[in-house]
């Protein structure tokens, strides 16, 4: 009984410690917690899986800071890697002047997992300010929207961009959307008026706003936050794209055997009150 009630006790900086580790260590070694794939992440996954080197180019909008860059930025990786594994070209740009310096962290590191050359397997648009004046623009022609890439090259001497006019030579829209301007106006002026196919990454209290415009068709799928990251991760891992590192599952990791184990305090403080109230 006295070792039951000593459950109450536990020091609290031992409780700290304990959740420390818990969060610290899987962000170092992973430990593969299984995750379960929603139907959304599924959806984006396979209309991508479903193109290939003679489909036109997927264009990643990053529509995000560095606020959001712990949901978000694995996103941008995950289906780089997924692109890249299956030969389809990509465009980036954003619509946030936050979003060229995360662009370039992924430009640099990624396409090197996949010996890719830029100009013949990726373009960087840059930024370009004006939001729905910019989506518009670009359904007529990218040229006179980003006449030059964000390096400041001519947009015409990048191989890849020469038989790219506007969306109707793009396959799929994908942005990943921390807000306004974001999945919502690409929706609205890119699929609604050129019909073309977008589908969005958002962060987790974003997603319940998403979820109807995956249902009603309007969006090819979503990824929800750090879980929906984690998801994609998994299934390009699953298909043999890339061992590259996974942060989003190693986040989720961390966060899972946090919980868990502030979960499992609560169990042992409740127990150890309830018998001490008990035998007073």
């Amino acid at each position: 009984m006295k070792v039951i009630e000593s459950l109450t006790k536990i020091p609290r900086q031992a409780i700290f410690i304990t959740i420390a580790l818990a969060i610290i260590i899987p962000l170092i070694v992973p430990i593969g917690i299984p995750v379960n794939v929603m139907p959304q992440t599924q959806k984006l996954f396979d209309a991508i899986d479903e193109l290939g080197p003679e489909s036109g180019p997927v264009l990643l909008s990053c529509d995000f800071d560095p606020q959001s860059m712990p949901e978000l930025y694995p996103m941008l990786v995950a289906i780089m890697r997924h692109c890249f594994a299956r030969n389809i070209k990509i465009m980036l740009m954003s619509l946030w002047p936050t979003g060229p310096g995360l662009v370039e962290m992924a430009v640099d590191a990624v396409p090197k997992e996949f010996h890719k050359v830029y100009g013949q397997d990726l373009t960087f648009l840059g930024y370009k300010a004006g939001g729905s004046a910019v989506i518009l623009g670009m359904g007529e022609s990218i040229r006179d929207v980003f006449p030059t890439d964000y390096y400041g090259t001519p947009i015409d001497s990048l191989a890849m961009m020469r038989s790219v006019k506007n969306y109707k030579d793009i396959s799929l829209i994908v942005s990943l959307s921390a807000g306004d301007p974001g999945y919502r106006t690409w929706l609205l002026y890119a699929q609604s008026r050129y019909e073309a196919r977008v589908g969005t990454g958002v962060t987790a209290v974003s997603a319940a706003d998403a979820y109807p415009f995956v249902e009603s068709g309007q969006l090819v799928g979503l990824i929800s936050g750090m879980k929906g990251a984690s998801e994609y991760e998994v299934l390009v891992k699953r298909k043999g794209y890339s061992e590259g590192i996974r942060k989003a599952a190693q986040g989720m990791d961390a966060q899972s055997l946090g919980h868990l184990l502030i979960m499992v305090f609560i169990i042992i403080g409740n127990v150890g009150y309830f018998f001490s109230r008990r035998r007073r």
